[in-house]
């Protein structure tokens, strides 16, 4: 058994609790037991190697539009940087926002927010840390919430303080009038030198001086972090460092659905997610390579844990698309993404491998192969012949130092993930929790050689099974007890920010109740299987999971993204689909016969979606799934779900369902009129 079921633990509709192995007692056995806030935890890392480098981004050229190589911040120089702007913070905070205030706890202490607003960049670390010097708590606020999620959030936590990039300057002023809490912006990119990023090229001297009048008849205090930093330097104040239980953030959930719910961790809790995560995932001196959204626990959390055992962060530069290029600057050793990122990359290296044509295309798939054949022997993701002869040039467009991979958000398939750990030769491991247990509560071994599930806990964290009696998932049930999966320990939040409705809801007892239901295999680990939540019920009253409809079909090569939907009204599902172009475009002209189609005009296709619409049915049987879990009609748009444009993907990239439904409508409308019109 690769966990602990804890003896006589089960009861009355729950299932036995499930531990880590070498945790069986429940206590945590802390690696740092000095490290009880996240503040500490930073200035650990500086007392462990303060000449070495921590935090890091491409130098750009304004002149050529490109990016070099990797500029570093030690953690001394950040040490330094953290204490004179978090000393000009309280000037800026005295002077405009001396009221700004939430209480933290039961004893009438104070606590400021700072919202942080931007993509990842070293500034964003920094402006976080420079807050907690002073006892502040970091509220993130991110352009795919929405403008009114933004108005929510900035006044829902009493932000009067708010660190952006300098793109991020006008949005705030624009939205000012309804934002009587904010006080200050401090924006990450200089008046005097913006050249310096990319976002801040638009921005002349002209431009920053408009800013500056517009801040100005909006009663905002406009400044750059320099200003704010002389600030400190001219005239330093005395840290108010945060205790345990002080608040650490505010992490606001992009939700599917309703407002943003405000999730409210304190910096014990993170501490410990961060040490908990340093023993699970142990990566000495690690280089990590961030992309994923700073704003979400689950990017702070691995930053943190590397934190822990001397690890740097490099940031990327921006745009996802040039991840690759990226990679290639900062030779990463770890990297983390969600699946929708890995089926991407599973794509492009299957083409030019599983898929290849020729010779070449035969050694890599006998490669693949014999190599996949080591790991479910037990004999790891490593070949002493085919690592040197195939999987070398693989492992080098990632920079060729690639140690260990990291997958969450949502499941990944077990094709992809044991082919990428194959195909790069690396330990790929797969997490689940959620922001409202900072990302921390289950995580496969680093000597996994199967998939299809999450692992086993994280040390100190508990897990158990809940009945789901209306899905028919009991604990009960034999030999894989099954439930809704409940999660207890020290990473759990403290609740959401001025709900205690919701708060009680989404607890039972001390355990967080997390809507998704899951399985102890009979190995020990856990896997996901359904969710509690978006069950769809259809007319006839059958019940549907739709979220695991749709990782069933996006195994299917074609797809890149999919909607499923279904209502109480009608008696079948249909669905959404964007193809994958790489392997849509030559299998779609080939049924076509014509080679000169564009990737919109195949979508339009009618014959096109008709085969499409087949393989996803013969996809569903394979996989057994139950007849009215087949889609009967599909839609196929040939721009993909995204954050931004379209809006329908959180900026974890999950499907935002009540958007898409009503960003459908009409399709979904014709779709069901065809179906109707076939009977």
């Amino acid at each position: 058994m690769k966990s602990y079921l804890v003896p006589d633990s089960a009861e009355q509709g729950y299932s036995a609790i499930m531990r880590r192995r070498g945790n069986e007692d429940g206590m945590f056995h802390d690696p740092a037991p000095h490290i009880t806030t996240v503040y500490e935890l930073f200035q650990h890392r500086v007392n462990l190697s303060p000449n070495a480098n921590l935090i890091g981004s491409r130098k750009f050229d304004p002149l050529t539009r490109k990016f070099g190589d990797y500029e570093w911040t030690s953690a001394a120089q950040a040490a330094e940087l953290v204490e004179q702007f978090g000393c000009g913070l309280d000037h800026v905070y005295q002077k405009h926002a001396p009221a700004a205030a939430t209480t933290s706890d039961d004893s009438g202490e104070q606590q400021q927010a700072l919202g942080i607003y931007s993509i990842n960049r070293p500034e964003w670390l920094l402006a976080e840390f420079a807050g907690f010097r002073s006892s502040k708590y970091s509220v993130a606020l991110y352009d795919t919430l929405g403008t009114d999620s933004i108005e929510f959030i900035i006044e829902h936590s009493s932000v009067a303080v708010v660190v952006c990039s300098i793109d991020k300057v006008p949005k705030l002023l624009k939205l000012k009038d309804k934002l009587p809490s904010l006080r200050a912006i401090i924006s990450m990119d200089l008046f005097a030198d913006h050249g310096k990023n990319p976002v801040a090229l638009p921005f002349t001297v002209n431009s920053t001086r408009v800013l500056h009048e517009w801040a100005k008849s909006k009663g905002v205090a406009l400044y750059d972090m320099s200003e704010v930093a002389h600030m400190g330097i001219s005239s330093s104040t005395p840290p108010r460092l945060p205790k345990p239980s002080d608040l650490c953030t505010i992490c606001y959930t992009s939700g599917t659905t309703g407002e943003p719910k405000g999730a409210m961790a304190t910096h014990a809790s993170y501490a410990f997610s961060a040490k908990s995560g340093s023993v699970a995932v142990p990566c000495d001196n690690s280089v990590y390579m961030s992309f994923l959204p700073l704003a979400h626990c689950f990017e702070r959390n691995i930053i943190y844990a590397g934190m822990v055992n001397k690890g740097c962060t490099g940031f990327y530069s921006g745009d996802v698309l040039g991840i690759a290029d990226d990679a290639q600057a900062l030779r990463p050793t770890v990297m983390a993404g969600v699946p929708r990122l890995f089926n991407r990359i599973y794509d492009r290296i299957a083409a030019a491998t599983l898929y290849g044509p020729g010779l070449s295309g035969v050694i890599a798939r006998t490669a693949i192969r014999q190599k996949l054949e080591r790991l479910e022997a037990g004999h790891g993701t490593t070949h002493p012949f085919w690592d040197r002869v195939v999987c070398k040039k693989i492992r080098q467009a990632f920079g060729g130092c690639l140690e260990v991979m990291i997958s969450g958000s949502a499941p990944i398939d077990a094709k992809v993930l044991n082919f990428l750990r194959v195909a790069l030769a690396v330990t790929f491991v797969e997490g689940y929790a959620s922001t409202e247990c900072n990302a921390t509560a289950t995580v496969s071994l680093y000597d996994e050689n199967k998939a299809g599930h999450v692992g086993v806990p994280n040390p100190g964290i508990e897990i158990r099974l809940r009945d789901v009696s209306e899905m028919n998932y009991l604990a009960t049930d034999k030999p894989c007890p099954r439930g809704e999966v409940l999660i207890r320990g020290k990473s759990v939040f403290s609740g959401y920010h001025k709900d205690p409705e919701k708060t009680k809801a989404v607890f039972d007892g001390e355990w967080l109740i997390t809507g998704d239901v899951g399985q102890f295999n009979e190995d020990g680990n856990l896997k996901i299987i359904d969710r509690r939540k978006n069950i769809l019920k259809l007319a006839q009253g059958e019940y549907v999971a739709v979220e695991f409809l749709e990782t069933v079909y996006s195994r299917c090569s074609l797809i890149q993204n999919i909607f499923v939907h279904g209502d109480s009204l009608q008696s079948s599902l249909v669905a959404v689909v964007v193809p994958e172009p790489e392997t849509f475009l030559p299998w779609a002209q080939k049924i076509t016969g014509n080679k000169v189609a564009s990737f919109a005009e195949l979508c339009k296709n009618e014959q096109v979606v008709g085969a499409l619409l087949v393989e996803l049915r013969v996809l569903g049987r394979e996989t057994k799934l139950q007849g009215f879990e087949i889609v009967r009609e599909i839609h196929c748009d040939s721009v993909p779900f995204d954050i931004e444009g379209n809006g329908l993907l959180t900026s974890t990239f999950k499907l935002k369902r009540n958007i898409a439904k009503e960003y459908y409508a009409v399709q979904i409308q014709n779709m069901y009129a065809k179906i109707t019109k076939a009977k």
